[in-house]
C-alpha cells in the first residue's frame, strides 16, 4: 500500500503516528477514557436538565411573536393547564356532575391553585335565556306553561310518590281528549325508563327534555372545568399527581358511565404527560429492535464480537462526551437539540464502521495488527477527517438561524463530530489493539462485480437516469407539505388527543382562534361586524357579545311567566320524604288509574299500559328497586326546578354588570378591546385552518392568536431548516473546494446529496408522507450520512480506487447505512405517529442514499483519478 503523497501524505502521517502511539499505550488509553467517562456521568447525571416548551425555541423578536406577546400583555388568560370535560347522558347528570366535581376538587388546594367554571355561575344561571331570539323564549315559556300542573305537584313532593300522585292527580277521569298533551310524553318516556330499569339495563331521565319538549344538544350535555394545577417540573410527568387526584375524585363520586357520566382530560398538561406514555408504549420493543438490527447489521459488516463491541463503546464513549458538552454550553436541551443523540449515533458508528472494515482488509490473514491498524490510518485517516470535518462544519453552520433549536443543535451535533472522529483515531484503535480482532481476506461477489462492471460501462445512461429522477423530484418540491398542525403528530386512541379532538368539532370550543386588539369597544365591535361577513369565520366574538339584544322585551316575557308559575315552582308546603308503604300505595293506585283511563289513540293507549306494568311491577317489587329508581327519577328533577328557578329571575346585563372576570378578558384599564374569531368547519383539518387564516391576516393583518400561532411556527420552523441547509451546503463546499482543490471533484461529492435530497422529497410528495415537527428533525442525520458517504468514495477515486462497489469501502458504507437504517428505522414501529413518521423518512432517505452513493456516484466519477499526482492504490 502505498502512502498518500504531500501535502495529504503529511496529515495521513500525522494521523498513523496518532494511531499508533494509541495501539502502542492501548491500556493508558482506556485507563484515561474511563475515568473521564466517570467524571462526564457524573456531571450528567448532576446537571441533565430538558424543557419540553416549544414556544422558547423561536427568537422572540419575529413579528408574530411580539404581536401574540402585546396580546398575552393585555389580556392574560387564565391558566387552564388541565381541561376537564364533563358529559352527561341528561343534562341534569351533567351539570350535577360537573357542579360537585368542580366543589371536590376546589377542596384540594395542595394540588389545585384555582377551579373554574366557564360556563356556569350565577350570571349563566340567570340570564343564559336571555341570549335566545325573542321567539326561543316565547317557545320556552310556553313550554314551561304547559307543564306547570305537572311541575307543580311534584314540586309539592318531589319524590317517587309525588311522581306517581301526579299521574294519579293528571289522570283523573281523563279519556283519550282529555289527556293532557303534556303527559304524551311523560307517559312514553317514563314508561321506557322504568322497562330499562327493570331488566337491568342503564337508563337515564330528563326531565328538561320533556318540558322543553326537544333533545338535548351537546351543549346542554357537555360542561367544562378548568383546572390550575399544581406541578412538579422535577419529574418526567410534572402533573402526574393532580391528574391522578382528578380522576380519584371522579371514582369516589361515581362520576362513571355507569352512572351516566364520562369525565375526561385534555390541555397542556394531559396532552404532554400522556404524550410521554405514548412514546412510552413499546419503547421496550423498538430498543430491542433497534439494538439487535444495529448489531446484527454491524456483525454482517466487520464479522468479528470485538470490533462490534469496540466500535459500540467508542460511540457510546463519544455520546456521553457530547451530553457533556451540550450540556456545559447550554445547561439544558430542548425537544431539537436532543435529536443530537441519533445524529451522533448514527454518525459515530459511520466512522467506526468504516475504520473497522477497513481493518479487517488490511490485516487480512497477518497476524501484526499495528501495521494493519496503522494502515487503516493511512488509508482512511484523511477521509474520516475530511468527512467528519464537512459534517462538523455543516451543523455549525446551523448556528445563525432564528430557531434557537436548531441552532443549539447544530453546535452540540458540530462540535460532537469532531469528538467523534478523535476518538475513532484514538480510543477505537486503542480497544482493537487490546482485543486484536481477526482479519479478513477481502472476496468480491460476483454479483457485485457484475453491477461494478454494468455501471461504469453504462455511465451516460445511469447518470441520465439520476438527471431525470433529479428533474422530476424537483417538479414535485412545490406539492411539499408541511404539517403544521402538532396535533396530527399525537396518537389519536390516547384520551387527552382524542379529547382535543372531540371539542375541536364544536366550532364554540376551537381552541385554533384569530386575536385582534382594537383601541375601543367600539372599533371591535366594527372589526368582528366584518369579520362574521367572511365564510371562512363561524363566529366574531367581542365584550358586546356578552350583552344580549332585546332585553328589556325578554325580561319582559320572562317577568310575566314568573309571576304565573310562582306558587308552582315555590309552593307554600313542602311534604316531608315518604316511607317505603307510602311509595308502594301511591304507585298501585297510579297503575290503577292508567289502567281504568279510556283511551282511543293506540300509541298512547299502548304507552300508558306499558307504564301501568312498570309501576305494578315496582309496587310489588324490592325496596331496593324503588329506591333506584327514585335515584334515577328524582334527582334530576331537583336540578331541574333549580335552572328553571333561575332562569326566570334575569337581571339586566350591560357592560358595567358583567362579571369582573368576564370583562378582564375581553377590555384593559385602558379601553383596549379584543375580538376572538373562530374558524368555521374542523378546525383540526389544515385546509380549513389554512383558508380561515389567510382570510383573518387579510382583515386584520396584526392578528395573533392560536391559528397565527401554528402555521407560523411552522413556517419558521420550514424556513429554519431551509436556511441551515444552505449554510451548511456552501460550508461544506467550501470546506471541500480547500481540501480538494477543484471543483469538478467537488461537485462529484455535492451532486449525490442533492439528488438524494430530491428523490426524498419526490417519494414523500408521492406517498402522501408530509413534512413535520418531528420527522423533520431526521433530515440533518441523512445530510449527514450522505456527505460521509460521498467523501470517502471520492477521496478513494482520487487516490486512485478503481472497481469501488467490491471493494471494502463499499461494504461498510453499505453497512453502516443499513446499521443506520434498520436501527433507528425501527421507530416507524412507534405508536407515536410524529416518532413513526421519523422512522418512515429516515428508512426512505437511506434508501436513496445507498442507491446515490453505490451507483450514481461511481458513474458520475467514473474511471479511478491520478490527475491528483497521487500514486494509485487498491481501495
Amino acid at each position: 500500500m502505498n502512502d498518500v503523497s504531500a501535502p495529504d501524505g503529511a496529515k495521513a502521517s500525522l494521523i498513523v503516528r496518532v494511531v499508533a502511539l494509541c495501539v502502542a499505550h492501548a491500556w493508558l488509553v482506556g485507563t484515561a477514557v474511563t475515568i473521564l467517562c466517570v467524571a462526564m456521568t457524573l456531571y450528567v447525571k448532576g446537571h441533565f436538565a430538558m424543557t419540553t416548551d416549544t414556544y422558547a425555541l423561536l427568537s422572540p423578536k419575529l413579528p408574530w411573536r411580539v404581536r401574540q406577546a402585546a396580546f398575552d400583555l393585555a389580556f392574560p388568560q387564565d391558566s387552564a393547564n388541565v381541561v376537564v370535560v364533563v358529559d352527561g347522558q341528561t343534562p341534569e347528570l351533567s351539570e350535577s356532575a360537573a357542579a360537585t366535581l368542580a366543589k371536590n376538587l376546589s377542596a384540594q388546594p395542595r394540588l389545585f391553585h384555582a377551579v373554574q367554571r366557564p360556563d356556569s355561575g350565577p350570571f349563566w344561571e340567570h340570564d343564559r335565556l336571555l341570549f335566545a331570539s325573542t321567539e326561543d323564549v316565547k317557545t320556552a315559556i310556553a313550554q314551561l306553561l304547559k307543564s306547570q300542573p305537572f311541575l307543580g305537584s311534584m314540586a309539592a313532593d318531589p319524590s317517587l310518590r309525588g311522581l306517581a300522585n301526579t299521574l294519579s292527580l293528571t289522570l283523573r277521569g281523563a279519556n283519550d281528549q282529555a289527556v293532557p298533551q303534556e303527559l304524551r310524553a311523560p307517559i312514553h318516556t317514563l314508561a321506557d325508563a322504568l322497562h330499562h330499569l327493570a331488566v337491568g339495563e342503564q337508563s337515564f331521565f330528563s326531565w328538561r327534555a320533556l318540558i322543553t319538549g326537544h333533545h338535548p344538544d351537546t351543549r346542554e350535555l357537555r360542561h367544562i372545568i378548568l383546572v390550575d394545577p399544581v406541578l412538579d417540573f422535577t419529574q418526567l410527568q410534572p402533573g402526574k399527581l393532580p391528574i391522578e387526584a382528578i380522576r380519584a375524585t371522579a371514582r369516589r363520586l361515581q362520576l362513571d358511565t355507569a352512572h351516566g357520566v364520562r369525565v375526561r382530560l385534555t390541555g397542556p398538561v394531559p396532552l404532554a404527560d400522556e404524550e410521554f406514555g405514548t412514546l412510552a408504549q413499546r419503547a421496550g420493543l423498538i430498543a430491542s429492535l433497534a439494538s439487535a438490527a444495529i448489531i446484527l447489521m454491524l456483525w454482517f459488516a466487520v464479522r468479528s464480537p470485538w470490533l462490534i463491541a469496540a466500535i459500540l463503546a467508542t460511540t457510546l464513549v463519544g455520546l456521553l462526551a457530547a451530553t457533556s458538552l451540550g450540556l456545559a454550553l447550554f445547561n439544558r436541551f430542548n425537544v431539537i437539540s436532543v435529536a443530537f443523540i441519533p445524529l451522533f449515533v448514527g454518525m459515530g458508528m459511520d466512522l467506526g464502521i468504516q475504520f473497522s472494515v477497513r481493518y479487517r482488509a488490511e490485516r487480512g490473514t497477518e497476524e501484526d495488527v499495528g501495521a494493519a491498524l496503522g494502515a487503516t490510518g493511512r488509508t482512511m485517516g484523511i477521509s474520516l477527517t475530511l468527512a467528519a470535518a464537512a459534517i462538523g462544519a455543516g451543523f455549525l453552520a446551523f448556528t445563525p438561524t432564528a430557531y434557537y433549536g436548531v441552532s443549539q443543535l447544530g453546535v452540540i451535533a458540530g462540535l460532537g463530530m469532531f469528538t467523534a472522529l478523535a476518538l475513532n483515531l484514538t480510543l477505537l484503535p486503542a480497544l482493537i489493539g487490546l482485543t486484536r480482532p481477526r482479519g479478513a481476506a477481502e472476496r468480491p461477489g460476483v454479483r457485485l462485480t457484475l453491477i461494478d462492471d454494468y455501471v461504469l460501462s453504462h455511465r451516460t445512461l445511469v447518470v441520465g437516469a439520476g438527471a431525470v429522477a433529479a428533474a422530476l423530484s424537483a417538479a414535485l418540491l412545490p406539492l411539499v407539505r408541511f404539517d403544521f398542525n402538532p396535533i396530527h403528530l399525537r396518537s389519536s386512541a390516547v384520551e387527552s388527543v382524542a379529547t382535543l379532538v372531540d371539542l375541536m368539532a364544536d366550532p364554540d370550543r376551537s381552541p385554533n382562534t384569530l386575536e385582534v386588539i382594537r383601541p375601543s369597544l367600539a372599533a371591535a365591535d366594527q372589526l368582528a361586524a366584518v369579520f362574521r361577513a367572511n365564510p371562512t369565520v363561524y363566529s366574531a366574538h367581542t365584550l358586546s357579545s356578552f350583552i344580549p339584544s332585546g332585553q328589556t322585551e325578554k325580561i319582559a316575557l320572562i317577568a310575566d311567566a314568573a309571576d304565573l308559575v310562582d306558587l308552582t315552582l315555590n309552593p307554600v308546603a313542602v311534604a316531608a320524604p315518604p316511607t317505603d308503604a307510602e311509595v308502594i300505595d301511591s304507585l298501585n293506585r297510579a297503575a290503577v288509574k292508567l289502567q281504568q283511563t279510556s283511551l282511543e289513540d293506540p300509541s298512547l293507549r299502548v304507552d300508558a299500559r306499558r307504564l301501568a306494568d312498570e309501576l305494578d311491577t315496582l309496587a310489588h317489587g324490592s325496596q331496593a328497586a324503588r329506591v333506584a329508581a327514585d335515584r334515577m327519577l328524582i334527582p334530576g328533577f331537583v336540578t331541574a326546578l333549580d335552572e328553571i328557578r333561575n332562569l326566570l329571575q334575569p337581571r339586566p346585563v350591560h357592560v358595567e354588570t358583567l362579571p369582573p372576570e368576564i370583562v378582564h378578558q375581553w377590555l384593559t384599564a385602558d379601553g383596549r378591546a379584543r375580538v376572538s374569531v373562530l374558524p368555521k368547519g374542523d378546525s383540526n383539518d389544515n385546509a380549513v385552518l389554512r383558508r380561515f387564516i389567510a382570510a383573518g391576516i387579510k382583515l386584520a393583518p396584526d392578528a395573533a392568536g392560536t391559528a397565527v400561532y401554528l402555521q407560523a411556527y411552522g413556517q419558521a420552523v420550514v424556513g429554519a431548516f431551509i436556511e441551515a441547509g444552505a449554510l451548511s451546503f456552501v460550508a461544506i463546499s467550501g470546506l471541500l473546494l480547500i481540501a480538494l482543490r477543484r471543483v469538478r471533484d467537488v461537485a462529484i461529492t455535492m451532486a449525490p446529496i442533492v439528488l438524494t435530497g430530491l428523490l426524498t422529497m419526490g417519494t414523500c410528495v408521492v406517498i402522501g408522507q408530509p413534512l413535520n415537527f418531528a420527522n423533520i428533525i431526521a433530515l440533518p442525520l441523512l445530510f449527514g450520512i450522505g456527505v460521509a458517504f460521498h467523501i470517502y468514495f471520492v477521496m478513494s477515486w482520487r487516490s486512485g480506487g478503481s472497481h469501488l462497489l467490491t471493494s471494502s469501502l463499499a461494504r461498510g458504507v453499505f453497512f453502516s447505512a443499513l446499521a443506520t437504517a434498520t436501527g433507528f428505522g425501527s421507530l416507524w414501529a412507534s405508536s407515536h405517529p410524529g416518532t413513526a413518521s421519523m422512522g418512515k423518512l429516515l428508512m426512505i432517505s437511506l434508501v436513496w442514499t445507498l442507491i446515490s452513493a453505490l451507483l450514481f456516484q461511481p458513474a458520475l466519477m467514473g474511471p479511478a483519478s491520478l490527475k491528483s499526482g497521487t500514486p494509485a492504490t487498491t481501495s
